[in-house]
């Protein structure tokens, strides 16, 4: 181990000497040449570390003769600190971490300081109840661990293991490192040993400093020039024992500025029997302090958190008498309390009750020689009553009852509960919740009251004759309920609605002497199309006196407007009631404009307004300029919006027919558009006859340009578009496309013309007639649908059915 050190020493000098400018680590230059204070320790590499560890055994210096040239030649002493440091963790292999600082300290001793083991602690429910103060101990994220970054106390006692620095500073300067030996001694250069073992820090100070007075004149006198101080360097270590009903006794290597809870922190605090309150420390066979945690854990208290010593016991007693609390607390655990410790106390320890605690009466439960007993302990009692070992007590949540409530409700101007006071009546209760709204129901209140049997009665209550003294004025009871109901919400929500011809139609809120000229202004006022006749207003018939139903189902009443669509004075100052519905008509004679396109081969396509209700596609082609020479009329159809209920009852007509029966429904993207087949041929020879149809809004008149193809579709083996040929029939067409498909149902093809006319196989006899077809025509061959294979259960029912038919027959022929 002495080797080791001497190695270590002299690496940190060799180190210093070879790590200036650029001259080669092997070439070992002479000391004397060396710039030690340009010398940068921090800016050192792991590896350059390393191997100057290894030159510097190589190297036959002293210890002495290195560290006096190195410190005379101007290498700063903390240098010489943050080398001694850095070597010592690439010897442990700790490089590549933080660095401590110069005023960082170490352990030095020939047994490192113990290290904390972790903790394995069985795992429990969170519920279950915890001893107080195991938890400070079993956690391995708390540390205990003393700090040795502190400034030196100065009552420290020195011993062998310690280090001290001493700084010489003023018109001499120098720097000491001054390690006290197993004989309890530093030495001094010029000086010799200097015995400070057994010594505060304070003591061995004023000895070192009047040592150094003899070398060091400046030391003396009234008006010195020079100054010195001594600090302590790196700590010893010490050994101490812990005993008893610890969780891991066991002796422990610590640092001497450790202290009783370091010591406790690491053996893991007081095992499952051990105690927290009766902790002893022994000294050279003396008691020298008692401890109790309870003073640290629960008042912060650290007064007897003495400093150990090298050799010193702490001595754990076991457990000897706990007891529980649990329930409405700040801090649930199991405790443990001192003979003379009541009840109080045993709150106390558990930070009080809590916010919904029961208080008045507590219940304990208690072991004795043979059974369990509940006692009942008066709050009075707290203070003086002692607990036993093993005593339970679980403080339970105060009732959710009120002993004081009284509650009002409805028209009031500050509902909710208040405090029953003596003498509280109906009236006083009022007058508490800031009294009656405007819109208070005075004829009648309720009064909802809890009987002793906890059954709610009800009193109603006139409150007209309360206010004015005419009735006795009820005195209140605890929990007692006051109900006052709103005369509006006592009726229907009084409202007046308008309708027709007006910006915004709908319902107004009604309010008296509202007039109909001020509703009609709320929905904007009259539209374009009002009609200047009348304007109607509904009213309903009310008789509540009536015995049987009358004949009136409403009452009428009409009013004309003016030229400008506004109400006559008399209409305008007419008052409505509630629920009035007003009505707004529709001029007959207003019209808006009603547009049709013409698209194709026309003059003039676009969009067009219908002049007359009886306009006809004829007349539309002739304002359009009429027809182009490449026009193919017999393309040419008619795009109308479809009656909705038509398009609905067509298409539940598919669903029934399970697609077995084409209904042909073409329609344009919007669903709610279809063609409609014209001739437009004989539309124009014939104007006005029953083919010319009258035009309705939104109808769309398509003209094509000549077309030269047939389009075959569906089950044929290629769908695709062949040449129009004069004469050719739909099977000619369908071999363009490769022919049927094998699932084609060859009697069911149709052809969909260009103007949007369908044309259909016809059958006579076994013979099929096919649709002609023209240019522009779409052959259409539905498939077949698809045949579900018969499961196995229809076989075998299908079977069985027929042997059943053939032993019918069998027997119907053995008979005759």
């Amino acid at each position: 181990m002495l080797r080791k050190f001497f190695v270590f020493q002299l690496t940190i000098i060799a180190l210093a000497m070879m790590l200036v400018g650029s001259q080669n680590v092997m070439a070992q230059p002479d000391p004397s040449q060396v710039d030690f204070t340009t010398i940068k320790v921090d800016e050192l590499t792991d590896a350059q570390v390393r191997q100057f560890i290894q030159q510097a055994e190589s190297r036959g210096m002293t210890m002495q003769e290195l560290e006096a040239q190195a410190l005379g030649r101007g290498m700063p002493y903390s240098e010489v600190q943050k080398l001694r440091s850095r070597i010592r963790s690439v010897q442990e292999g700790t490089a590549g971490q933080p660095e401590r600082t110069t005023q960082q300290r170490i352990v030095t001793g020939d047994e490192r300081p113990s290290e904390r083991p972790a903790m394995q602690e069985p795992q429990k429910p969170e519920d279950q109840i915890q001893v107080f103060g195991y938890e400070l101990f079993r956690r391995d994220n708390l540390s205990f661990e003393p700090s040795l970054n502190i400034p030196t106390p100065r009552n420290y006692t020195l011993g062998p293991g310690d280090e001290l620095q001493v700084e010489v500073w003023g018109a001499s300067q120098q720097s000491y490192s001054l390690p006290v030996s197993p004989e309890g001694q530093v030495r001094i250069s010029n000086i010799g040993p200097v015995q400070v073992s057994g010594l505060t820090i304070e003591e061995a100070s004023e000895l070192i400093i009047r040592r150094l007075s003899g070398i060091y004149s400046g030391l003396r006198g009234a008006n010195p020039n020079t100054f010195a101080q001594v600090s302590l360097g790196n700590v010893r270590s010490i050994k101490v024992t812990i005993s008893g009903d610890a969780y891991m006794p066991g002796t422990y290597t610590l640092p001497a500025f450790a202290t009783a809870f370091n010591a406790l922190y690491m053996a893991g605090g007081p095992s499952a029997r051990g105690s927290f309150r009766d902790i002893r420390i022994v000294r050279e066979n003396e008691q020298i302090a008692h401890l109790d945690l309870y003073d640290f854990l629960l008042k912060g208290e650290t007064k007897l958190n003495i400093r150990l010593r090298d050799e010193d016991l702490i001595f754990i007693g076991p457990y000897n008498n706990r007891a529980t609390i649990e329930g409405e607390v700040i801090r649930p655990a199991i405790y443990e309390l001192k003979p003379t410790e009541t009840l109080a106390e045993l709150i106390d320890f558990a930070g009080g009750f809590s916010a919904s605690a029961y208080t008045r009466r507590l219940q304990i439960d208690r072991k004795t020689d043979s059974q369990r007993q509940m006692l009942n302990v008066e709050k009075e009692l707290y203070s003086s009553f002692l607990m036993r070992p093993g005593d339970q007590l679980k403080v339970g949540e105060i009732l959710e009852k009120y002993e004081n409530r009284v509650s009002i409700r409805g028209a009031v101007y500050r509902e909710g509960d208040f405090a029953l006071t003596d003498g509280m009546t109906v009236k006083s209760l009022m007058e508490t919740a800031e009294g009656l709204r405007e819109d208070a129901f005075l004829n009648r209140a309720a009064l909802y009251r809890l009987q002793d049997n906890m059954e709610l009665e009800m009193m109603n209550l006139n409150l007209t004759a309360i206010l004015n003294g005419t009735a006795p004025d009820i005195a209140l009871q605890r929990e007692d309920l006051l109900m006052i109901s709103s005369v509006l919400e006592l009726q229907e929500e009084r409202t007046v609605r308008i309708m027709g011809e007006v910006q915004e139609a709908g319902s107004f809120l009604w309010a008296q002497n509202l007039t109909l000229g001020e509703v009609i202004r709320k929905a904007g006022g009259l539209k374009d199309a009002a009609s200047l006749a009348r304007v109607e207003v509904a009213r309903r018939v009310s008789d509540r006196l009536a015995i049987q139903t009358g004949t009136s189902t409403s009452e009428v009443f009409s009013f004309p407007l003016d030229q400008y669509l506004e109400l006559t004075d008399e209409a305008a100052s007419f008052l409505l009631q509630p629920f009035d519905m007003i009505f707004v008509r529709r001029s007959p004679g207003y019209q808006t404009q009603q547009l049709v396109q013409v698209r194709g081969e026309v003059a003039f396509p676009g969009s067009y307004a219908i002049s007359r209700k009886n306009e006809r596609i004829s007349d539309l082609v002739k304002r359009a300029g009429g027809i182009n020479t490449e026009a193919y009329l017999p393309g040419a159809t008619l795009i109308r919006r479809a009656d909705r209920n038509m398009t609905d009852r067509l298409q539940r007509l598919q669903a029934l027919e399970g697609g077995q029966v084409e209904i042909i429904t073409d329609t344009l993207e919007d669903n709610n558009q279809q063609y409609i087949g014209i001739n437009l041929e004989r539309i124009l020879s014939n104007p006005y006859s029953s083919q010319d149809l009258l035009l309705m809004e939104g109808d769309i008149l398509e003209i094509p340009q000549q077309l030269q193809t047939v389009r075959m579709t569906g089950a044929v083996l290629h769908p695709t578009s062949a040449i129009y040929q004069s004469g050719r029939g739909v099977r000619g067409y369908v071999s363009r496309a490769g022919g049927f498909a094998d699932n084609a149902k060859k009697g069911k093809v149709y052809v969909l013309h260009p103007n949007g006319s369908v044309d259909r196989t016809r059958h006579f006899l076994f013979v099929r007639s096919y649709p002609n077809i023209e240019p522009g025509s779409e052959i259409i061959v539905p498939q077949k649908p698809e045949r579900q294979p018969r499961t196995l259960q229809e076989t075998i029912a299908i079977s069985s059915a027929i042997t059943s038919l053939g032993l019918v027959i069998v027997t119907l022929i053995n008979q005759f």
